[in-house]
């Protein structure tokens, strides 16, 4: 039987000390923006993140701005107007996807990604954005296997449709799918990371940031 899995503890918010200026990341998306299977906003992407930015010992305050179930509509509608407060973020990570993978058509997808992007650099016009590609969705614990191979190909076509969005925005395109994790990386509903997963993806984007 699969555990349900909560909001993570804590804040949402924090602070990785280390030499001015500051930095401000915001992770912006869907459950794993929120660090869904986390058990604590440190312990999700956005907190992994941060500290992989501040590696080179410059301070850098996050936030996690995320929401179970959105697709990418609804971040564009509800999270993208709040990505401002407390200041202007340095660098956003979009983490999207997944829901509209299973409920979108390609060329749904294709538009409110593309809205979704333009609005985020109106917003933020400095930030450096990176979204995030899908992960290999064959690699859900908790998917059933005759839908993986599905869903994979619709990923596909999502990723090049997410990668032309990227491009006319400014955004940076990380591609993902070759990303391996496995059973242990994931929390305990078998369908989002748990700490080790976050980690690990936390550690293919961050590069990204940082160039």
């Amino acid at each position: 039987m699969r555990l349900p899995v909560g909001a993570p503890a804590g804040p949402p918010d924090g602070v990785v000390p280390g030499a001015a200026p500051v930095l401000r990341l915001v992770v912006l998306g869907e459950s794993t923006a929120a660090g869904t299977g986390a058990p604590t906003y440190e312990t999700g992407m956005a907190g992994h993140l941060a500290r992989q930015l501040a590696a080179d010992g410059r301070q850098v305050a996050w936030r996690s701005l995320g929401r179970n179930g959105a697709r990418a509509r609804v971040v564009t509608r509800d999270l993208v107007p709040r990505m401002n407060d407390g200041g202007a973020p340095s660098h956003v990570v979009v983490l999207i996807g997944i829901n509209d993978l299973q409920r979108s058509w390609r060329g749904a997808w294709a538009r409110d990604v593309a809205d979704l992007l333009r609005v985020v650099q109106r917003t933020s016009p400095d930030a450096r954005v990176v979204v995030s590609g899908l992960p290999d969705v064959t690699a859900i614990p908790a998917l059933p296997p005759p839908l993986g191979p599905v869903l994979a190909r619709r990923a596909r076509r999502f990723g090049w449709a997410t990668e032309r969005a990227a491009a006319a925005s400014g955004a940076v395109y990380v591609p993902v799918d070759h990303l391996a994790l496995n059973p242990a990386d994931f929390s305990a509903d078998g369908l989002h990371p748990g700490p080790d997963g976050y980690a690990r993806w936390a550690r293919h984007l961050a590069p990204y940031l940082t160039r």
